[in-house]
């Protein structure tokens, strides 16, 4: 039987609501929810939509593999979107939302861009939430850690390499392929994020 396993964000950086309902019923579960929250979070936004076969059953397998992540019996888990719409990307089905998205083509990229967010942890450079970083393209730009590879700046949560791009682009100083590691472009008192030594655990 066919149905919708759904990722939805929230207000909360890092939490995740993984649910599912029948595929009839998808748009008005996504307005009911975006309208109303779940379990006392809200802001909760669309990420990602798969219609599956069997989805009942990958769906109570997605909350098993995600258990020790899972906020109480809910369905919101403490984890990267990014990782579990590339899990559910490696399923077999037809890609809800967003529309028009060639399912082969998006799975490459989420790879390549969390292989890429990998190799980066302010965690594992000795950094903590609310240590300041420096943009080196303009000095009078702060951002504070808030996560392992999240920072906030002007009130908004970012990665660093959309952010650096952002940047950039403010300044009419993009680069050719518009591509950026964002640890290149940060320094933590005066030296690059990237240059930063791993601590020792």
């Amino acid at each position: 039987m066919k149905g919708i396993i759904y990722i939805m964000t929230t207000a909360v950086s890092g939490l995740v609501k993984i649910g599912q309902t029948g595929t009839k019923n998808y748009q008005e579960r996504m307005r009911n929810l975006e309208a109303n929250g779940y379990y006392n979070v809200a802001g909760l936004k669309r990420f990602f939509a798969i219609e599956l076969e069997d989805y009942d059953d990958k769906e109570s397998l997605l909350h098993d593999i995600f258990n020790k992540h899972r906020v109480g019996e809910s369905e919101l888990f403490a984890l990267d979107q990014e990782l579990i719409r590339q899990l559910l990307l490696s399923f077999k089905g037809n890609i809800i939302y967003p529309e028009n998205i060639d399912q082969e083509k998006e799975f490459d990229k989420v790879s390549q861009v969390r292989k890429q967010s990998n190799l980066f942890s302010f965690y594992k450079k000795g950094l903590k939430n609310g240590d300041e970083i420096i943009f080196k393209g303009d000095k009078n730009v702060l951002a504070k850690v808030v996560g392992e590879r999240e920072v906030e700046y002007e009130g908004q949560v970012w990665k660093l390499s959309p952010l650096t791009y952002k940047l950039y682009e403010q300044r009419g100083k993009l680069n050719n392929c518009g591509a950026y590691a964002g640890a290149d472009h940060f320094t933590y008192r005066g030296t690059k994020l990237r240059d930063l030594s791993d601590i020792v655990t």
